[in-house]
């Protein structure tokens, strides 16, 4: 996949420049060979990404670019941060009530980032943020609003994360899009169903609560019965390898039904101090990679490893036979030129492909190939796609359903 980065152009009035900036997009598609579907997402996601920043910037000057290739592609939008009160009270004004305490919104919280009023922290990620919103919407039926005003965007509903940060002289804003197949459906549109959510603890983890909740949500989609026993399956084996991770976290789980697909969805959250890195990392070279087992074990170790840095999950690898199989390489899909501090982007698919063809002439590669058909999910799931950055990790696991 080849690495495109595009030139950075500045805009000052969107529908102006609009013009400018769809041919720069049409640059990026056609050099990164993105498809006619891919290729009308963007072009979309990028428009309203323009216009997002126009209501929030208003009259501001900003650069545009592109960066990815054909599987991930980020949208970067960066403004100069020298605001008076007078431009901050006009940002603000954009917002439906007027006033930015009340704002607690998608747009409100965006707003707030690039006005630099009303939040504690000087990062913001749409994960994080849709994480917050549906463990306080557990609880808390006014979260409603919030969750609802989240899923009426369709910058939220098309990208796969936005993150926005802040310092002293620049405000900056960085949308992701993931092209994974199994993300075609999942991901660019809003699912016929989205079950409640579970929420598990790293030292509370509780198997016959959390299975039988698993059933209740399992039941709410609506499944064949032989779709819900796969559905059972996975989440299992996905429980199992949260169980096995001694990272501390605390994680959503939630499933999403679509007209083919149906998904299971966990987003979380490590406490990684300096001493528990600096075990792990003891951990990780005691170990060698050489005691990892199955499929979901590699996953614990892409996360753990992604935990600690890239470079970590680069030098994973498994012995076969005298051979070793390099399952973080094979798997990464992110790992290119400048894209390497979007965090770690880890495929089954991919992992799948790289096996593939290694196998017909690596003796290794085949032993590794026959332990991946033999696990549960790998052969139910059309994709595992696990993401880890900083502290964060989201996996999503798609199936196909009749």
């Amino acid at each position: 996949m080849r690495y495109v980065e595009t030139s950075h152009i500045k805009i000052a009035d969107v529908e102006a420049r609009l013009d400018g900036a769809n041919q720069l997009i049409d640059d990026y598609i056609f050099d990164c060979g993105l498809k006619e579907k891919e290729a009308l997402r963007l072009r979309l996601l990028s428009e309203e990404v323009l216009r997002l920043a126009k209501s929030i910037i208003g009259h501001g000057i900003m650069d545009f670019w592109l960066e990815g290739n054909s599987r991930v592609t980020r949208i970067h939008l960066l403004s100069d941060n020298h605001m008076d009160k007078e431009k901050q009270q006009e940002l603000i004004s954009v917002s439906s009530t007027g006033t930015n305490s009340s704002e607690e919104g998608f747009f409100g919280i965006l707003k707030s980032m690039f006005s630099m009023q009303g939040l504690e922290e000087n990062t913001w990620s749409l994960k994080e943020y849709q994480a917050k919103i549906m463990e306080k919407r557990a609880s808390d039926k006014y979260s409603q609003e919030a969750w609802d005003d989240l899923e009426r965007s369709l910058v939220a509903n098309l990208a796969d994360n936005i993150e926005v940060s802040v310092n002293k002289n620049e405000v900056s804003m960085v949308v992701t899009k993931d092209f994974s197949e199994a993300l075609s459906t999942v991901g660019s549109r809003v699912p016929e169903i989205t079950t409640q959510f579970t929420f598990v603890d790293s030292d509370k983890i509780k198997d016959d609560k959390i299975y039988a909740k698993a059933d209740e949500l399992i039941a709410d989609l609506g499944l064949t019965p032989k779709d819900a026993v796969h559905m059972k399956l996975l989440f299992e084996e996905t429980v199992g390898m949260l169980k096995a991770l001694t990272a501390d976290y605390h994680a959503a789980i939630w499933f999403e039904k679509y007209k083919h697909e149906c998904c299971i969805r966990v987003t979380g959250k490590t406490e990684m101090s300096q001493d528990k890195k600096e075990g792990l990392l003891d951990m990780a070279s005691q170990k060698g990679n050489t005691l990892v087992k199955g499929f979901m074990d590699k996953v614990a170790d892409v996360i753990e490893n992604g935990l600690l840095n890239y470079n970590n999950v680069m030098k994973l690898q498994q012995e076969y036979g005298g051979g070793t199989v390099n399952y973080g390489t094979m798997g990464m899909y992110n790992g290119i030129e400048g894209m390497a501090d979007a965090g770690i982007m880890w495929s089954l698919y991919e992992y799948k492909d790289a096996l593939k063809d290694a196998k017909d002439d690596q003796e290794h590669a085949q032993a590794a190939w026959d332990e991946l058909e033999k696990s549960i999910v790998a052969s139910l799931a059309k994709d595992v796609l696990v993401g880890v950055k900083g502290n964060r990790l989201d996996i999503t696991i798609v199936c196909d359903i009749k």
